[in-house]
């Protein structure tokens, strides 16, 4: 009788490694359906835009620099390196920055899978502070200002900067031109100007357009709007740069995730979407110090990276491809500024969601062959391994109709269908099977409760930990209690 039983409880166990090696099979279909996606949303960005990051604007002035050299004999110079060019950095002493974005999950699509995208108007205000003696002085024009270099005692001629005013830019960067529908305006005082796309790269890794300065307009630097028609997928970054910078953001979107090295402020949810606040002081001078040493550095020997990037999870393997290339093309020197932005999650990644359902899967089947079982010991119904080998594969094949279900139809309706339509066609069979209705119906109302019961601990994010944990005691003591007064030594 013994001997009976453990054969039972063997083949039951035997079944449950059978469906486990199943569930890893889905499993690894379901991470190739994961990757084809991602593969896809790349495709996306090649054809069409990346993510985007965009660098506050600021102003960038080309100078000629004539390094420090040792005379020998009064206008006569030697040990003199040769003069190469550079660029000096005028960030703006105050910006606000507005962002106004709208996404979608329908503008971009490949069959059943899409790209998150967004568009709408990014905006700079901005105020700069320029060297009021340079631009009140009477005996110098700002097309061209220089420092005096004259040789000291010991006949050294210390190093001279020319700087070049009259080529002065207002840079404007963006990690990926293709997000922008027009060129961006840019007000000065009562001035509209269109930016243009540069002729001759100032900034190596910059991809950027620009606004010629004046000499008019640089004594009018206490008002600068700019306007920036932007698009991109998946997720934008922001660089602050200046003084004082502060940016504020609005979307539409829902499941915003906050990415970067500094979290906002303030933020807000709506039913309407969200908004964001953030200033960080630290990080802008940071960029301010980095971005300025960059460019200092003699014939464009040093390039900035972008951290804008589809997949986070790999962004730094990612940023480190990105440096290693930049060093490979002759640029020894590469930086990355500290951003921080919004990633556009979905908030129903069915691929994630099934991933979690199936974490409960093998409990799911552990309790309907233990309450079969316990219809056995305590009933006396007669059930063959047969019979538990296809409802095991009723509930295997949930698994599998969850999946194709979730990329045509919001997840919670295609756990519906796939859960409505498994507990029926095992409450039919288990009719026949346990021999009543009043078992049948106590046997489909177990599994209905395990299936509202896992997809209540699946919505629960932050307590589905412990939600699961309780759960799985809530079964045993149920189970303890139901067999309590069962005398195993006499069951056959």
């Amino acid at each position: 009788m013994q001997k009976t039983l453990l054969i039972k409880l063997s083949i039951i166990a035997g079944l449950c490694v059978l469906f486990a090696v199943g569930l890893n099979m889905i499993g690894s279909v379901i991470y190739e359906r994961q990757n084809y996606a991602e593969s896809v949303v790349k495709e996306i960005t090649q054809q069409h835009v990346d993510p985007q990051e965009i660098i506050t604007p600021f102003i960038a002035i080309p100078t000629t620099v004539t390094p420090e050299c040792q005379t020998q004999v009064p206008d006569l110079i030697s040990d003199c390196a040769a003069s190469y060019p550079s660029v000096e950095t005028l960030f703006a002493s105050q910006t606000q920055s507005a962002q106004n974005l709208k996404v979608s999950t329908d503008t971009y699509k490949r069959g059943v899978y899409h790209a998150t995208s967004y568009n709408g108007e990014v905006k700079f205000d901005q105020n700069y502070s320029l060297d009021n003696q340079l631009l009140n002085s009477s005996n110098q024009n700002l097309s061209e200002t220089s420092t005096v270099a004259i040789a000291n005692q010991d006949n050294i001629v210390p190093e001279q900067t020319l700087t070049h005013w009259n080529k002065a830019k207002l840079i404007i960067p963006v990690s990926d031109l293709r997000g922008l529908a027009t060129l961006p305006t840019v007000t000065i005082g009562k001035r509209e100007l269109k930016a243009t796309y540069p002729q001759a790269t100032m900034i190596k890794g910059l991809t950027y357009v620009e606004v010629a300065l004046t000499q008019e307009l640089l004594t009018q630097l206490n008002g600068i709007v700019v306007h920036v028609p932007l698009s991109g997928i998946s997720n934008i970054n922001t660089v602050p740069t200046g003084q004082n910078f502060e940016l504020t953001m609005q979307s539409n979107w829902h499941a915003p995730n906050f990415i970067g090295t500094a979290l906002p402020n303030i933020k807000n949810f709506t039913q309407k979407g969200f908004d964001a606040k953030w200033q960080n002081q630290y990080l802008t001078m940071a960029n301010n110090q980095r971005l300025s040493q960059c460019l200092s550095i003699p014939h464009k020997g040093c390039a900035v990276v972008s951290s804008a990037y589809l997949d986070t999870n790999r962004y730094a393997s990612e940023v480190s491809n990105s440096i290693d290339a930049a060093a490979e093309s002759g640029v020894p020197n590469s930086i990355r500024l500290s951003s921080f932005g919004v990633s556009f999650a979905e908030p129903n990644d069915v691929y994630l969601q099934t991933q979690r359902t199936m974490k409960y899967a093998l409990l799911l089947i552990l309790v309907s062959f233990g309450t079969f079982f316990l219809f056995e010991v305590i009933k006396s119904s007669r059930i063959h391994p047969i019979q538990y080998l296809l409802v095991g594969c009723a509930l295997f094949v949930f698994y599998v109709l969850l999946l194709p279900l979730a990329e045509q139809i919001v997840f919670w309706k295609a756990y519906a269908i796939a859960a409505s339509a498994c507990v029926g066609l095992i409450g039919w069979y288990t009719y026949y099977v346990l021999g009543g209705v009043k078992r049948a119906v106590i046997f489909t109302a177990t599994l209905a409760g395990l299936y509202a019961s896992f997809f209540g601990i699946l919505t629960t994010e932050d307590m589905n930990l412990l939600l699961g944990a309780v759960f799985c005691f809530v079964i045993l003591a149920c189970v303890m209690v139901m067999t309590r007064k069962v005398d195993w030594y006499k069951v056959a």
